[in-house]
């Protein structure tokens, strides 16, 4: 039940505050040995009797291979209302293909020892074996028979459909990976790097879809093959002419890169998490194009501005302000435009301070001299960490293809160590001040407008410009905990008690144990609801809510995880609610004072409310709540999405799936279709976690 997810919320908590509280070395490190000279392997270049470009690295230390065959076929040439059209082609290529199921294929090439990569960027399709030198032709003929004769078989496609939707659920529950799809929107505009696939676009894709994408730029002329590893040149030849000879050619799609939006001055554009502890936040714009003769210094300057635990950003708003568990820029670098950003996760109170911060910081960056051992200290940790990236043959081959696909010329790699050794003070300044411009920033926050918003616009001077987590405008007026007024037929609620199973993956955490007990306290008739939870996660709640209307009456928690307890003790009469709470980040318990509004109901309480009400495909409820864990109000909204048949340890039901967005994110719940909708599993994608009936009396 709803507790529960307050438990899993803490103990993720617990699990950051506890790696955040690790101290970090101080230790004086060596000082870094003369550069020596870097024997990267010479590669060689051809192309086939029918266009495909090949690239082989002769690399003997080990007796293995890795054969990647990469396409100009990403989701830059997805249509918008497809998005994840390329990703499902990748995908389904080793699925089943005119000879061999899905199974087939897996014994083929799993009983050699391969190990198969396929994945879409942007830009281009990847798909590789890496296998001992030994099964080399199978990894040929493997991979030849996925990317010439792939089928997509319906079953399969359904299959990964549904997984790609629930990762989607997972992706889009996490407030950085709606932080990243925002940016990517915002600074990209209508530009193909800001396709991010959705629930919609993944349902619209089709079987015909796949098979006419794959015709179209699964084709040869579309092609690199790169062979790296234990091989000779010559015999590379002879077997890529064998088994990818008859591959035929065709007019491949080609990515249009429609023009990003110019930006003229920086914007806050902030989504509205409710409840959120932290705001995580991307802050940036476009960067540079892949060969920007630029990079090296670029590459230095953000390696000492945010470029790991030891730079600049990361030193002040963890070490030094204890605002963020880590805060790190980067420079993208892609096939057309990249872009710059910054990223971190801040304590809700300290965003405004840690955004000012972050300003000062960039401009201190762009407009004051940059000390010389900084400098030096990032020169030599990349020069010294590049030959780390090459040593293996799959590291290899990802280096030379982005290297070759990039347009970065033959010589790059060779070069790269020593260019980056020539770069100068001012060469890093100049290219800071070129690259990064503090004016012109789209600051993306994700975390809770109603703590954030007024302060952010205090602090930064600035307009801030708010949406829903979706990204539809939003007004503070909309984010107002107004009071309600539904019918519950809340002589439903029965004396019952049920035992739930809490996993979260593959491992079980427990079980939790629910009594349900209706009561008359002082001429009144009550709901009393008891909770219990032991083992990785210690759990005693007591909930109590008059039984007409569902308001509060107390609620008492107490709860541990490792190092770490929660508590919550309030008291509620006459419209308010007293006592005191200890969140996942508190140090000691605080007094707080709550102002109710009607038909105001615990977090705990929302099963219940949802169970004594008419659902239907479609309805919608908006409930005020308690947060028992902060004392706060907040909005509630619960969506019925979907009608499920589902099967749990208790049986099989026929069930509502409803959506849940509020204090602790968004979640879903499963409940009988037939009133009581008494609740059969919850699923909270953020956390992996599910809670299941087991046992209902």
């Amino acid at each position: 039940m709803k507790h529960t997810f307050k438990t899993v919320f803490a103990l993720a908590a617990v699990i950051l505050l506890v790696f955040a509280a690790l101290p970090v070395a101080k230790e004086q490190p060596p000082k870094p040995e003369k550069m020596k000279k870097l024997s990267f392997p010479k590669y060689k270049e051809f192309e086939m009797k029918n266009d495909v470009e090949v690239v082989v690295i002769e690399h003997h230390e080990q007796p293995l291979v890795t054969v990647a065959v990469v396409l100009k076929a990403g989701g830059g040439l997805d249509p918008w209302e497809k998005i994840g059209l390329s990703g499902f082609t990748a995908d389904l290529l080793n699925k089943g293909t005119q000879s061999k199921t899905a199974d087939e294929l897996a014994v083929w090439i799993e009983s050699a020892g391969g190990a198969i990569g396929n994945f879409s960027g942007d830009d281009y399709v990847y798909v590789s074996v890496s296998i001992l030198t030994e099964y080399l032709d199978t990894a040929y003929e493997y991979l030849a028979d996925i990317i010439m004769n792939p089928v997509f078989p319906e079953d399969e496609l359904e299959t990964h459909r549904k997984r790609v939707k629930t990762g989607l659920e997972f992706e889009l529950s996490q407030p950085n990976s709606m932080a990243i799809r925002h940016f990517n929107s915002v600074v990209y505009g209508d530009h193909p790097y800001a396709k991010a696939p959705t629930p919609e676009t993944v349902e619209a894709v089709t079987r015909d879809d796949i098979a006419a994408f794959h015709k179209k730029n699964f084709v040869a002329n579309n092609a690199l093959i790169a062979v790296v590893g234990d091989v000779k040149t010559k015999q590379v030849k002879k077997s890529l002419e064998k088994y990818f000879g008859s591959w035929v050619t065709g007019t491949p799609d080609v990515i249009e890169y429609t023009p990003a939006p110019e930006r003229t001055s920086a914007q806050v554009y902030l989504y509205h998490r409710p409840g959120a502890v932290q705001t995580n936040y991307r802050i940036g714009h476009l960067g540079l194009r892949p060969t920007d003769p630029d990079w090296p210094a670029v590459v230095i300057g953000n390696r000492l501005f945010g470029g790991g635990s030891d730079a600049r950003l990361f030193s002040i708003l963890r070490e030094e302000k204890g605002w963020t568990y880590g805060a790190y820029s980067s420079f993208s670098r892609s096939t057309d435009i990249g872009v710059f950003r910054t990223n971190a996760a801040v304590k809700a109170e300290a965003t405004d301070s840690a955004l000012v911060e972050l300003m000062k910081q960039m401009d201190l960056l762009v407009n004051e001299p940059i000390p010389e051992d900084e400098i030096q200290n990032a020169k030599d940790y990349l020069i010294g960490n590049f030959p780390n990236t090459i040593e293996t043959p799959g590291q290899i081959s990802n280096q030379v293809i982005n290297t070759k696909l990039l347009g970065l010329g033959k010589k790059y790699l060779e070069t790269y160590r020593g260019k980056l050794a020539k770069v100068t003070s001012e060469d890093v300044s100049r290219a800071m001040k070129a690259h990064i411009h503090p004016d012109k920033v789209a600051i993306i926050l994700i975390g809770d407008a109603s703590q954030i918003m007024e302060k952010v616009k205090k602090e930064l001077a600035t307009d801030v410009a708010l949406f829903d987590l979706e990204g539809n405008p939003l007004s503070l007026e909309a984010l107002a905990v107004e009071p309600v007024s539904y019918d519950y037929q809340a002589s439903l609620i029965k004396d019952k008690t049920a035992t739930y199973s809490l996993s979260v993956q593959t491992m079980e955490l427990g079980d939790m144990y629910v009594s349900i007990q209706k009561k008359n306290v002082g001429g009144r008739e009550v709901v009393e609801v008891s909770t219990k939870l032991a083992g990785m996660i210690n759990l005693e709640e007591t909930m109590i809510f008059n039984a007409d209307n569902l308001s509060p009456v107390s609620f008492k928690s107490e709860f541990s995880a490792g190092p770490m307890s929660t508590m919550s003790d309030l008291a509620f009469s006459e419209g308010s609610g007293k006592g005191t709470v200890k969140g996942p980040e508190d140090d000691e318990p605080k007094s707080v004072t709550i102002s109710l509004v009607e038909g105001v109901i615990l977090d705990g309480t929302l099963e219940f409310a949802i169970s004594v009400l008419p659902l239907a495909m479609d309805q919608k409820y908006r409930f005020p709540v308690v947060d028992t864990k902060s004392g706060n109000l907040q909005n509630v909204d619960v969506e019925v999405v979907e009608e499920v048949p589902i099967e749990v340890p208790a049986g099989s039901f026929d069930t509502y799936k409803l959506k849940v967005k509020g204090v602790d994110g968004e979640r879903f719940i499963y409940c009988r279709k037939e009133m009581p909708h008494f609740l059969v599993k919850q699923e909270v994608p953020a956390q992996a976690l599910s809670i299941e009936l087991k046992v209902l009396n």
